[in-house]
C-alpha cells in the first residue's frame, strides 16, 4: 500500500465548540483516510453538522485540532474539498451548466476550465441535454445532482457530504451512490453524513459515530456491526412486566422514543448466553401482552442504538 493511501486526508482531534443557547460538541475525534469512505453517524442534535463546519472552517472551534492534508486547516487545503450542504443552495432560476461551473471557479478553476468540467460531469449523469435547464425545471433528484456535481466540479480529494440522500426517492439514492463510488475509485475520500444505516452500511468501509457531542465509536464497518447487542426488541403495555422479564434473565430494558398508542417499544439487552426463548418464557410466565417481537440484528443499526442513542430517549434499567 503506498503512502499516499495511507495518508490521513482529514485529521479532528479533540474538537469543541459550544452555543451561548446549548448544543455544540464537547469532544470528537476522528480521521478520513485516503480512498476510503467515512459514515458520520448521529442523532439530530448529536454535533454533525456543528463538526463539518468547523473542518470547513465557517466555525471556529473553541479548543481542538484540524488538519487537512497533512498540515492545519487553512484556505489553502481547504481548496481540494468540496462540500455537499444540508441546507440545500442552488436558486431555481440557476441554469445546471452556469450553477456547477460557478461553483469551480470559486475553487480556482477558470472560466474555460469551469465550464468544461460542467459539461463532463453533466455527460457523465445523462444530463447533457439538459445543460440549459434551469434548476427548478429539473426533477428534485436532477437537482440534487447537479448540486453534488457543484461539489465535485472542482476534482477535490476530499468530498464532504451532509444528509446527500435527503428526501430522494430510491431510484435517485441509486444513482447518486453510483457517483460516490465513483470517486471513491479514483482515490478520492469521503466524509458521508446521513441518517440512513443502509447507506452507510452498502457504502462505507469506516464509521464514525457521536452521541452527545462526543465520539462513541471509531473503526471499520465490520467492528461496528460486531459492537450490536445480543436481545429484541419488545412492544408491550406493561412496563412493570417487562422490566421484569428482563431482570429475571439477567438483561435490561431500555425504553425507545418511538410508541405505538398506549404501548412502548422496548430495547432488552441479555447476556450472550440467554436466548430469545428464554426472554419470552420469562415474558409469558408475567403475562406480559407482546405487540412485536425482534431479535436485535448484528448490524450497524443495532450498534448504533446501543452506542449513540441519546441520553433523553433511552433510559437504562440494569440488574443489581
Amino acid at each position: 500500500m503506498s503512502a499516499s493511501e495511507t495518508l490521513d486526508v482529514l485529521r479532528v482531534e479533540r474538537l469543541a465548540k459550544r452555543f451561548a443557547g446549548g448544543g455544540g460538541v464537547d469532544c470528537v475525534s476522528m480521521s478520513v483516510r485516503a480512498g476510503s469512505i467515512t459514515g458520520f453517524i448521529g442523532v439530530n442534535g448529536a454535533g454533525k453538522s456543528t463538526t463539518l463546519r468547523c473542518v470547513l472552517g465557517l466555525l471556529t472551534p473553541d479548543v481542538g485540532r484540524i488538519d487537512l492534508f497533512g498540515e492545519p486547516a487553512g484556505p489553502k487545503a481547504r481548496r481540494r474539498v468540496g462540500f455537499l450542504p444540508e441546507e440545500r443552495g442552488l436558486f431555481p432560476r440557476e441554469r445546471a451548466r452556469e450553477a456547477i461551473a460557478f461553483h469551480a471557479r470559486l475553487k480556482g478553476l477558470t472560466k474555460r476550465e469551469a465550464l468544461s468540467a460542467a459539461d463532463r460531469l453533466l455527460e457523465r449523469i445523462g444530463l447533457g441535454d439538459r445543460r440549459r435547464a434551469r434548476i427548478g425545471e429539473l426533477s428534485k433528484g436532477n437537482a440534487q445532482r447537479v448540486q453534488i456535481l457543484c461539489a465535485l466540479a472542482h476534482a477535490p480529494d476530499l468530498l464532504i457530504l451532509d444528509e446527500p440522500l435527503s428526501g430522494l426517492d430510491p431510484v435517485a439514492q441509486s444513482e447518486i451512490l453510483s457517483l460516490f463510488a465513483e470517486f471513491r475509485a479514483g482515490g478520492g475520500a469521503i466524509l458521508f453524513s446521513t441518517h440512513s444505516m443502509s447507506a452507510a452500511e452498502s457504502l462505507c468501509d469506516h464509521v464514525v459515530m457521536l452521541g452527545g457531542g462526543r465520539t462513541v465509536f471509531e473503526g471499520p464497518l465490520a467492528d461496528a456491526a460486531a459492537a450490536a447487542p445480543h436481545g429484541a426488541i419488545v412492544v408491550t403495555a406493561d412496563e412493570v412486566g417487562l422490566v421484569a422479564a428482563a431482570l429475571a434473565v439477567g438483561g435490561e430494558a431500555r425504553p425507545m422514543s418511538a410508541r405505538m398508542g398506549d404501548a412502548t417499544r422496548w430495547r432488552v439487552v441479555l447476556p450472550r448466553d440467554v436466548t430469545h426463548p428464554a426472554l419470552l418464557r420469562a415474558l409469558s410466565e408475567r403475562a406480559v401482552p407482546i405487540f412485536a417481537f425482534e431479535p436485535i440484528k448484528t448490524d450497524l443499526e443495532g450498534a448504533f442504538w446501543d452506542l449513540a442513542a441519546p441520553a433523553g430517549d433511552v433510559a437504562h434499567r440494569r440488574a443489581a
